[in-house]
């Protein structure tokens, strides 16, 4: 978290600077301009830099809460083999250097199979549960971020009108209210464009993935149960086959 945030404030100084480079050649306002230098330090400092962590965490959220990480087909087929064949140790082997949501569920569960198939699933449940909620931690930064950054937008519209009625409080009678103000009236229309803009898709990204984690979670338990109940089979077919 702190290295994204550095990273992110890192990329919005570059950002601001060639901003403000484009801003003087005396052309007319760009995008850039209107969007982003006009918003003031609150957009430069603060809610860009939200941005690019919001981006960062929803990349790097992508890359590791999917089903070919924490449910690898390599080790479902592996664990059918082993388990099917009764070769609970075996199995614990070769879970003991993976660190996916299924072999450390699985691992819970293996520990207690000598108890029965019903006290592997409970160890194995309780385990999924704590490794389910570090997940929805983990992705709960981006509802922090979705809740806040509105606010911060909210701040910088206040700010931006308290700017306007002091210049126009302070201007002349020559000068036209209007232009005097319209500085402090950018700002709180981009600071506030800002805050909905990073607010709202931090909250849909946080959204989508818990939902995910949800499903995930079913389906390593849901897995989970087939391969001890699978195995208990499996050892009660030998028992019968040695009488």
């Amino acid at each position: 978290m702190r290295k994204s945030l550095c990273i992110a404030v890192s990329l919005g100084t570059l950002f601001l600077c060639a901003g403000q480079a484009l801003a003087q050649t005396g052309q007319s306002p760009t995008l850039l301009r209107l969007y982003v230098i006009d918003g003031g330090w609150i957009v430069w400092f603060i809610l860009l830099p939200v941005s690019l962590v919001t981006i960062g965490l929803a990349v790097g959220y992508v890359l590791t809460i999917r089903s070919s990480v924490l449910l690898p087909e390599m080790e479902q087929d592996q664990l059918t083999a082993l388990l099917l064949a009764g070769q609970d140790k075996q199995a614990l082997a070769f879970l003991a250097d993976k660190d996916s949501f299924l072999a450390t569920v699985m691992t819970a569960g293996l520990k207690h199979v000598g108890r029965g198939s019903s006290a592997a699933i409970q160890a194995a449940e309780e385990v999924a549960e704590q490794r389910t909620v570090g997940l929805f931690r983990k992705v709960e930064v981006l509802s922090v971020i979705g809740n806040i950054a509105p606010m911060i937008g909210l701040f910088g519209t206040v700010y931006g009108m308290i700017m306007s009625f002091q210049q126009m409080a302070a201007a002349t009678l020559t000068q036209r209210p209007v232009e005097v103000a319209a500085s402090g009236i950018r700002t709180a229309l981009v600071t506030t464009f800002w805050g909905l803009l990073v607010g709202i898709p931090a909250l849909c990204v946080y959204a989508l993935f818990r939902s995910k984690i949800e499903a995930l979670a079913s389906s390593v338990m849901l897995k989970t149960e087939q391969l001890l109940e699978g195995y208990e089979q499996a050892i009660a077919r030998k028992g019968q086959q040695q009488e």
